[in-house]
């Protein structure tokens, strides 16, 4: 066998050296390299220079706009100060939040917000803003005009669609103001959900153009605003020394039409009302409230002087001291004209002096609030028992201070009783 040639023999311990040189060089031009992009890449050479304080930052940012999208829908752009992004990515990080312009589905404007401060988390999608935030909702069920909400923070969950608050909360518009415990407001579907409320607002129901402005005070426990369907729970309402309450109001906005529902009442100085259902219809052209089912009402006694001492008090003045209690089966109110109309088994009663009791009974009924007067009609009975029972098919009564009077236009039947105490005393020639 011919061995190898002795230069072969030699070049073969000379290969680990060559490749460990060869590897060498690889590394000093790898190193070389990085050096070199860390000096192009403007944001390696800036995480160089980054303060100690900074360190765990991966990428921070000034004066920039951000587009939150979820494909091709866009659901808010935000202008902020400054951006700092964590190296673990999941907390970005925004001072200033100068502008927030929300948008729906098909991408129009439908709020913007301002912040001091701003927290998104990546994976969990939500972004919380803070320090002084105010958010304004543009287009929402109450009207249209602007809804400034201003709270401690607000939670934007991106998933959902959803911004909410657990923490007191002012509201503000151009006709009122407001604070609630809790508000949701549901983007996608515009869904606005306020709980236990309080607001001020001038009245949209019952104020007429030419009257002066005047406020009233609504509370609620729960309230869901939509744009065609709003649910208040536990209404509470105040207008001036008037007092009404309801378990339930649903509000048709688009129809102009309100339902209220459950145990309703109102008081007021002058008189007190129950009933199950109130319908109310605010249109341009239709103002009406409707009351119904078991109609309940307390007419309060005024507040009188006494009659000057020496005279006898009359019987309609002593009448306005007693309240008059009545029922009926429904209640019309067209609150432009003020006239209200009554039907259905009317009964009041009135307690007078001495335990006497005073009863009238109707068909139907009309009270015109700017005549002040009262019109029966149908099988009117007045009763009172050891006194009188009279019938007739129409009276009008005259409600004004000082100016009482009963018309019967078409007569009246009835019975009149007395005692021989109430005879007439024998004259003095002993004729009667």
């Amino acid at each position: 066998m011919m061995s190898a040639p002795e230069p072969t023999r030699r070049a073969r311990p000379l290969r680990p050296l060559t490749q460990f040189s060869l590897l060498v060089l690889i590394t000093l031009a790898l190193v070389w390299g990085i050096a070199l992009i860390r000096r192009q890449d403007p944001f390696l050479r800036a995480a160089a220079t980054i303060p100690p304080d900074l360190q765990p930052l991966e990428l921070l940012l000034e004066r920039l706009t951000l587009t939150l999208r979820d494909g091709e829908r866009v659901w808010a752009t935000l202008r902020v100060d400054a951006l700092a992004i964590e190296r673990n990515r999941v907390h970005w990080r925004a001072t200033r939040l100068r502008q927030a312009v929300l948008y729906d589905e098909r991408g129009k404007p439908i709020g913007t917000a301002r912040a001091d401060e701003l927290t998104y988390n990546f994976p969990a999608k939500r972004l919380y803003i803070a320090g002084n935030p105010t958010l304004t909702i543009r287009r929402h069920p109450l009207g249209d005009f602007p809804l400034t909400v201003q709270t401690a923070w607000l939670n934007w969950d991106l998933r959902q669609q959803q911004i909410h608050t657990d923490l007191p909360t002012r509201l503000s518009w151009q006709d009122g103001q407001g604070a609630i415990e809790r508000l949701r407001w549901d983007l996608a579907s515009g869904v606005l959900t306020l709980e236990r409320g309080r607001f001020r607002v001038s009245s949209a129901l019952v104020q007429e153009r030419a009257q002066p402005k005047r406020e009233i005070d609504i509370q609620w426990d729960t309230a869901k605003l939509r744009s065609d369907h709003s649910e208040v729970q536990g209404l509470r309402l105040r207008d001036g020394d008037t007092f009404a309450t309801a378990e339930r109001a649903d509000i048709y906005d688009r129809q102009r039409y309100a339902l209220a529902t459950g145990t309703l009442r109102l008081e007021d100085p002058r008189i007190d009302i129950d009933g199950k259902q109130l319908e109310i219809w605010y249109g341009e052209n239709q103002k009406r409230a409707r009351l119904q089912n078991s109609v309940r009402m307390r007419i309060k006694p005024r507040q009188t002087e006494p009659p000057p001492e020496g005279e006898e008090e009359s019987e309609v003045e002593q009448a306005k001291r007693y309240p008059v209690d009545a029922t009926c089966d429904d209640i019309e109110y067209f609150y432009r004209r003020k006239v209200a109309y009554l039907r259905g088994n009317i009964k009041a009663v009135q307690q007078l002096p001495e335990g006497r009791t005073r009863t009238l009974y109707a068909d139907e009924a009309e009270y015109d609030q700017n005549k002040e007067t009262l019109i029966l009609k149908g099988k009117v009975i007045l009763d009172e028992p050891d006194r009188l029972r009279m019938e007739t098919a129409l009276a009008i009564v005259s409600l004004k201070e000082g100016e009482e009077t009963v018309e019967l236009p078409r007569g009246a039947k009835g019975v009149f009783y007395y005692t021989e105490e109430d005879e007439e005393a024998t004259p003095p020639n002993g004729n009667r």
